[in-house]
C-alpha cells in the first residue's frame, strides 16, 4: 500500500468537511466539547468508510472516468481497502457506543449502524439505481446535522430543531443535485456498470430539469435561514454568496451536457459556502 494514496481513498477531505454537520447541529444544542469530538470521530470514520467501499465496488467505472484514483491506479490493493474499511468502521461504532452511554440514549449508536449499513447498500444496489441513489447520497452526508442533535442528549427546542432541519433541506436538496449533475457529467462511463441515472434512463434534458428543480429549493431554504432568528447575522454574506453559486449551477446544468462540468463545480462551491455559513452563524454568536 502507499500510504500517499491513503488521504484519496478515503477522501477524507470530504469527511472532514461533512463532519461540521455534527459540530454545527450539537453546538446549537450544546457545546460539551467531549460529546463533539466523539460526533466528529464517529462522522468521519464512517463515512470515510463509505468512500472506501464506494472505490471497491466501483472499480471497474473508475477504470474508464476516474483511473487515477487509488484502486484502479494500483496504489492500494482491494484486500488493502478492505482492512481499512473495517477498521474504520470499527472505529466509527466505538465512538458511537461512547456517545450513547454518555446520554444514556441509543440513538447515535441507531444512527451510525445506519449510517454504515446505508454506505455499503449505495455501493453495493443503490448506486446503480440512479436517483435512488441521488437521494442517499444527499441524504448520508446531511444526516450529520440529525447525528449532531442526538449526541447531546435529545435535547428540544422549537426554533432549533427547525433551524437543524433547514439546514438539512438545503445540504441534502443541493446535493442531489449535484449527483444529478454528475449523473450528466458521467454518462459514457456510468455506462460500464449499466447505472441508471436520470440522463440515462430519461435523458440528459430532463435529468437537468430535475437538478435545477432541487437547486430552487436548496435557494429557498437557505434564503428563510436569517428569519428564524436562531444563527448570528454573520450568515448573511455566505448566504448571498451560496444562493448566488446555487444560480449559477441552475443556469449552467440547463444547458446539458456541455454546461455539467461548471454546473457540478459551482454546486459544489455552493455546498461548500452554505457549510461554511452553516458553521459561522452558530459558532460567532
Amino acid at each position: 500500500m502507499k500510504i500517499s494514496a491513503l488521504p484519496r481513498l478515503l477522501r477524507i477531505h470530504n469527511a472532514f468537511f461533512g463532519s461540521l454537520t455534527v459540530l454545527i447541529s450539537g453546538w446549537l444544542f450544546s457545546q460539551d466539547i467531549i460529546k463533539l469530538l466523539l460526533g466528529v470521530l464517529a462522522y468521519i470514520t464512517i463515512a470515510a468508510a463509505g468512500n472506501v467501499i464506494n472505490d471497491i465496488y466501483d472499480v471497474e467505472i473508475d477504470k474508464i472516468n476516474r483511473p487515477d484514483r487509488p484502486i484502479p491506479s494500483g496504489a492500494i490493493t482491494i484486500f488493502e481497502a478492505k482492512v481499512v474499511y473495517v477498521i474504520l468502521v470499527l472505529t466509527g461504532l466505538l465512538a458511537s457506543i461512547i456517545s450513547s452511554i454518555l446520554i444514556m440514549n441509543p440513538l447515535p449508536l441507531i444512527i451510525a449502524i445506519l449510517f454504515t449499513i446505508v454506505g455499503i447498500a449505495y455501493s453495493a444496489k443503490l448506486k446503480p439505481m440512479g436517483f435512488i441513489g441521488n437521494i442517499t447520497v444527499g441524504c448520508s452526508f446531511s444526516i450529520g446535522y440529525i447525528y449532531g442533535w442526538g449526541i447531546t442528549g435529545i435535547m428540544w427546542d422549537l426554533a432549533k430543531l427547525v433551524t437543524i432541519s433547514l439546514f438539512f433541506i438545503v445540504s441534502t436538496t443541493l446535493l442531489i443535485a449535484r449527483e444529478i449533475i454528475k449523473g450528466i457529467e458521467d454518462i459514457h462511463g456510468d455506462a460500464v456498470r449499466n447505472v441508471k441515472t436520470l440522463a440515462r434512463v430519461h435523458g440528459i434534458p430532463f435529468a437537468s430539469k430535475v437538478a435545477a428543480l432541487f437547486l430552487v429549493v436548496a435557494i429557498i431554504a437557505f434564503t428563510l435561514l436569517p428569519f428564524i432568528r436562531v444563527i448570528s447575522i454573520y450568515f448573511v454574506p455566505f448566504m448571498v454568496i451560496g444562493d448566488i453559486t446555487a444560480f449559477l449551477s441552475l443556469i449552467y446544468v440547463l444547458r446539458g451536457f456541455e454546461g455539467a462540468s461548471k454546473a457540478s463545480l459551482y454546486a459544489k462551491i455552493g455546498a461548500f459556502t452554505g457549510l461554511v455559513g452553516f458553521l459561522v452563524g452558530v459558532l460567532v454568536q
